[in-house]
């Protein structure tokens, strides 16, 4: 009997980190320079404009924005002309007047608000690596950063995924 129940646990556990949302926003573990999101706003924006014209490019981001990655980027997003509806809580609780019971209320940002949009900033992974992944729509672009004595530097090219 407690096999069993130990083998049921393991796999509830198991099935329970399968389903979990990943994870979005600015995950770097430890300190870093304060000028390191910055710069790394600025080249996301910088190649995001290659492929997405400003102008005619609505984000809607995700998933709230309010580490210092996310208020650069966002920030120097609108500077360049792109269009972007923050998203103030991914889901909220209000109080029903029928019942008394919070309820999920629905994202701040719909899909039909722009394309959706989230961000990963996360590391390191070595000493001194760190990776800026944004998602756009059903695409991807990622880089790799190394950490050399304070100053930020890219450790490779973007990776675009599609």
């Amino acid at each position: 009997m407690r096999r069993r129940l130990s083998l049921v646990l393991g796999i509830g556990l198991l099935l329970a980190g399968c389903v979990s949302p990943t994870p979005y926003g600015y995950l770097v573990t430890g300190t870093v320079p304060s000028q390191m999101p910055e710069q790394l706003a600025q080249d996301t924006v910088t190649r995001m404009e290659d492929l997405y014209p400003p102008a005619h490019t609505r984000l809607a981001v995700i998933h709230p924005a309010t580490d210092a990655y996310g208020l650069a980027l966002i920030e120097a997003l609108r500077r360049k002309g792109y269009g972007v509806m923050e998203s103030r809580a991914n889901m909220r609780t209000a109080i029903s007047t029928r019942d008394d019971m919070p309820r999920p209320v629905q994202p701040a940002v719909s899909h039909k608000a722009g394309i959706p949009f989230r961000y990963v900033v996360d590391g390191p992974f070595e000493p001194g690596l760190y990776r800026v992944t944004v998602f756009i729509g059903n695409q991807s672009l990622s880089r790799v950063y190394r950490m050399d004595q304070q100053v930020i530097a890219q450790a490779g090219a973007w990776v675009r995924k599609e």
